[in-house]
């Protein structure tokens, strides 16, 4: 939460004067870009290879990934034994992902960009804010993702529109660039970026263009303007004493519902293909005593029993908090899991376009190969009450 305040301020003390606008106001023909990009797990090998058993992880990174820093130093020190430089070598410097913007902007002729969109809600936001700011650039309130995060480039409008996510330009810690001039579909980019990114120290990816009418055709709305008020509500309950939980829910105008209440029981990580995944169990406290929850995650959390039931699954939200500070647990920082730490479950209803056929293709259960029928949230917790 710190760094968050921290980046902030210093890109306001830089000149930055973060504006959203709404996605209708983005001009048809204008330019904007997305990204296909993945994060998460570092390979064992990568960790032998690059960092010695375990590798440098930087933990206050999104997804533990290698320190860009450390990686330029281990380029050198690695030239000395079993991977020796060549001439044309280039030691990447810490703009090396500018470059893929810069080659983008080449690829599409030269035109300037309007915006870039929010692929989904993430700590990212704030940071991309301050960015286009500075670069002169009005941010959109929208996401493609909807009203909560997505692991994979194909969990997009964007894929639900129709619209090409190519060429696309990738970009990795140790410099690499490289253009994905045309692809399968969504959902292969999806995995040929998750190869490239299980090998690159646990993320890569990189920008495409479309137009301001593509995006008005693919975008949710709304998303990023949603986060802010739910953080107004935290930051005043916070100061009053009030329940945060029940604030969150209040601020949320019924897309936000408490699903459980307790304790962390049990909590395991596994990091693979380019993501973590694993587990948290939680025992009921309060009105949830003699009930257990558990939530199976890819990155994020997609499906969730009660009482070894089904119950809330992807598309739809589920959000783990600390009833105290309204705090959101994330799985890049398994520390946050101890045991016995006390927490609340809140889900969010999705944009209901990710209820269509495609949609659960997609973002549903069974895209993440779980028998198992989505019943939107709204739904569920009519049942439970």
């Amino acid at each position: 939460m710190e760094s968050v305040a921290k980046m902030y301020d210093d890109a306001i003390a830089k000149g930055a004067r973060p504006e959203l606008i709404e996605l209708s106001e983005v001009p048809d023909d204008a330019i904007v870009t997305s990204v296909v990009a993945t994060g998460g797990g570092v390979s064992p090998e990568m960790m032998m290879r690059w960092g010695g058993r375990g590798g440098r992880l930087r933990r206050d990174l999104p997804f533990g990934r290698f320190d860009p820093e450390y990686i330029r130093d281990k380029i050198l020190e690695n030239d000395a034994t079993w991977c020796p430089l060549n001439s044309w070598s280039k030691i990447p410097g810490p703009d090396f992902r500018r470059k893929a913007w810069e080659r983008l902007k080449e690829l599409i002729g030269g035109k300037e960009i309007f915006s870039r969109l929010f692929f989904e809600i993430s700590p990212f936001v704030t940071r991309d804010l301050c960015y286009m700011s500075l670069e002169g650039m009005k941010a959109i309130d929208a996401t493609c993702a909807g009203y909560r995060a997505a692991p994979e480039i194909s969990q997009s409008g964007l894929n639900l529109a129709d619209v090409k996510c190519t060429p696309a330009v990738i970009t990795t810690v140790w410099g690499d660039l490289l253009i994905l001039e045309e692809v399968l579909c969504f959902q292969r980019a999806e995995e040929i970026v998750e190869g490239i990114a299980t090998y690159s120290g646990g993320v890569a990816g990189g920008p495409f263009a479309l137009t301001g009418k593509e995006a008005k055709k693919g975008m949710i709305p709304g998303c990023i303007s949603f986060t802010i008020d739910i953080g107004k509500a935290i930051l005043k309950a916070r100061e009053s004493g009030d329940d945060i939980a029940e604030a969150i829910v209040d601020a949320s105008k019924g897309r936000a519902f408490k699903l459980f209440e307790g304790k962390i029981a049990e909590y395991w990580q596994e990091p693979k293909y380019s993501f973590i995944w694993g587990m948290v169990k939680i025992k009921g406290t309060g009105k949830y005593a003699g009930h257990r929850f558990k939530a199976w995650y890819k990155n994020e959390f997609h499906i969730s029993w009660l009482d070894d039931k089904p119950y809330v699954t992807s598309p739809d939200g589920i959000n783990v908090i600390d009833p105290k500070t309204g705090w959101g647990l994330a799985n890049f920082w398994p520390a946050e899991w101890e045991p016995g730490r006390e927490v609340v479950v809140i889900g969010v209803k999705n944009d209901e376009r990710w209820e269509t056929p495609r949609g659960l293709k997609l973002f549903g259960p069974q895209h993440f190969f779980f028998d198992i029928e989505h019943v939107p949230i709204d739904k569920i917790y009519k049942n439970f009450e």
